[in-house]
């Protein structure tokens, strides 16, 4: 199995640890993957490493993914064995919250583990799993301690990313991509020389202070409305008065500041749940449970799904979006300002965290807390799924 240059992966775990979770001195970390594998699959090793030498005096613990197991459990509906598992991982992230520790996740990579398997067990698994991780959540979204998400190429994520390439040499490729789309290397998949680590966080920095500009203009001008027009999509969501455009920069309630997701390249914010009316085709799949829904059209009337379509796990669409009642309502919008100077957007990743940061976008689902300044904020989405939706559409606002 190919490994990433060593240069580029030194660079990505400085930028992990400086500007993604900005680890304080002697703060513990914990590395897994609660949302798809409940552990690190074991093809992040490298990058692991990596970390833990950009952050010596940090201990670096990490929840080691059992892939045979978990999908033994979910193919012979073992729902008891599933709950154990997803309840006890629950448990030792809520202990490292406790004792102040950072989280780093690393989300995508075995993006087809479970794609065979029946909508209805999908769902459910689902719903067992938000049980005990949606507490934490909650927390991490008001600020209890810094935490990021990252992409983590491995082949199993690059065998699907890049089927037209011979396989030996997919890998490669993957990570040259994202080590594009973290401003580590220039030009198209990381052909230019590795940048040095602090020019590269320097970049960050200067970016990041761009978004928030971006954000400032938006809350300072109080549009009330957002259209995002393309191909299949006419959507048109009004603002609530007291929304707040946000960036993925947070500040943890010990007053550190943090990325939650790099990529980023977004400004966001919550839309009035009653109001989406139109429609909107989707150009790329969702994932969902290990599957892939594709071909989705929705159709909104009073802010909620009143027709949905799919090509592929259309049984899948509904059961996620009869999920609770604010499933099939939306919770964010997007912009992606800088999307034009993006050159490694111009394909589906297979992964939320790059396919999201390289056009506008909205999610059905929750709304994020911050996304308002009203103290009820009645208009503002509430459920227990958050589905990124990116469109290729142009917005306007007035």
């Amino acid at each position: 199995m190919p490994l990433p240059p060593e240069p580029s992966l030194q660079t990505l775990a400085q930028l992990v640890v400086r500007v993604g979770l900005n680890l304080q001195p002697g703060q513990p970390l914990l590395v897994t993957d609660p949302y798809e594998l409940h552990g690190a699959h074991r093809g992040t090793a490298a990058l692991i490493e990596a970390i833990r030498a950009a952050a010596p005096d940090n201990p670096v613990e990490v929840i080691a993914a059992d892939i045979d197991r978990l999908r033994y459990l979910v193919t012979t509906d073992h729902q008891r064995g599933f709950e154990k598992l997803v309840e006890t991982n629950a448990r030792r992230m809520q202990a490292h919250l406790a004792a102040g520790g950072a989280f780093l996740f690393l989300p995508g990579t075995h993006p087809r583990l479970l794609a065979d398997q029946p909508a209805d067990r999908l769902s459910h698994f689902e719903l067992l799993k938000w049980r005990h991780f949606a507490p934490l959540i909650r927390k991490l979204v008001r600020g209890a301690t810094q935490w990021s998400l990252l992409p983590a190429p491995t082949q199993d994520w690059a065998d699907l990313a890049y089927p037209e390439l011979p396989a030996s040499e997919r890998l490669s490729v993957l990570w040259a991509t994202v080590f594009e789309a973290m401003r580590i290397t220039t030009g198209r998949n990381g052909s230019t020389q590795v940048r040095p680590a602090d020019a590269v966080i320097a970049d960050w920095q200067a970016h990041l202070a761009a978004l928030s500009r971006r954000r400032d203009d938006l809350n300072a001008a109080r549009h009330r409305r957002i259209r995002y027009i393309g191909t299949g999509t006419e959507l048109t969501l009004k603002l609530p008065r007291a929304h707040a455009w946000c960036t993925a920069q947070l500040v943890s309630k010990r007053g550190v500041p943090f990325v939650v997701n790099l990529p980023t390249e977004e400004v966001f914010t919550a839309p009035n749940r009653y109001s989406a009316t139109g429609r909107i085709r989707l150009a790329r799949p969702i994932a969902y449970g290990g599957a892939l829904i594709q071909g989705v059209e929705l159709e909104f009337r009073r802010g909620r799904v009143t027709l949905a379509t799919a090509t592929a796990n259309t049984d899948l669409l509904q059961r996620l979006l009869s999920t609770d009642d604010g499933a099939d309502r939306i919770g964010e919008v997007a912009l992606v300002p800088g999307r034009a100077a993006l050159n490694w957007g111009d394909r589906f990743h297979h992964h939320i965290l790059l396919d999201e940061n390289t056009t506008p976008h909205i999610a059905l689902g929750d709304a994020y807390c911050f996304c308002t300044r009203a103290w009820f904020p009645v208009s503002v989405n509430s459920s227990q799924i958050h589905i990124d939706l990116p469109l290729d559409a142009t917005v306007s606002l007035d």
